[in-house]
């Protein structure tokens, strides 16, 4: 078994026996890796936040290439993106962000872009920026990606109608650079467009309903 190090974004965690975890990180190095970190939940002054959902860490690990579950040796908080869990949208969308990838991704499938993509969006979660907005680059440059390919051709996106600025600003999301987006403005009217587009294709490729969805839905009510 090789020992293997990399940066990884926690996708989801829970409680494992009496003071261990079963996690699963999104890395940089390895694509999705499922492991048990032992006795982690025991020793707080070693481990701290690290494991904790959306934290970038760097692990280490026994890499064993016949077995999903890995044995998670170590694990040091990179960045908390604690700004997250300062607002209730930003965490709503977070949620979202690393479900989706989760559900999308197989294990041990590199791809630095979708890493990459994955802790941007969540920095600019935690920068405060406008989660709606995030959302949309993110499951559209998400989509490309992992090679679903939508693409706008005239007013509709992979056959589904749409209005031509909604087609336009498709193609704007998915292939302009990441400084000229974060200055795009976006209509409310397209903005909605957009987003019920993005859950028809996503849907198309999704074996269950994403808890986060609901969760971002009641935020939403919320707020109105």
């Amino acid at each position: 078994m090789a020992i293997q190090t990399t940066e990884a974004v926690v996708l989801n965690r829970r409680d494992f026996r009496e003071t261990s975890i079963l996690a699963t990180f999104y890395s940089k190095d390895f694509g999705k890796i499922k492991g048990i970190l032992k006795g982690i939940r025991g020793d707080r002054s070693r481990y701290g936040s690290s494991s904790e959902l959306f934290g970038l860490n760097k692990i280490v690990f026994y890499e064993k290439t016949k077995s999903e579950l890995q044995n998670i040796t170590q694990c040091d908080l990179v960045d908390g993106l604690f700004g997250i869990r300062k607002d209730l949208s930003a965490i709503a969308y977070a949620t979202y962000f690393v479900e989706l990838v989760d559900e999308l991704t197989e294990p041990a499938e590199k791809n630095e872009a979708i890493f990459e993509l994955l802790i941007g969006c969540l920095r600019l979660l935690a920068k405060g920026m406008e989660p709606t907005k995030i959302a949309r680059i993110f499951e559209i440059r998400l989509l490309t990606l992992l090679g679903f390919g939508p693409t706008a051709e005239g007013p509709s996106v992979k056959g589904i109608k749409v209005s031509m600025g909604t087609a336009q600003t498709f193609s704007r999301l998915k292939d302009a650079a990441w400084d000229s987006l974060l200055k795009f403005r976006i209509s409310k009217s397209i903005e909605q467009e957009l987003g019920s587009l993005v859950d028809r294709l996503l849907t198309s490729h999704l074996e269950r309903p994403l808890r986060s969805k609901k969760f971002i839905r009641e935020i939403q009510r919320l707020k109105k």
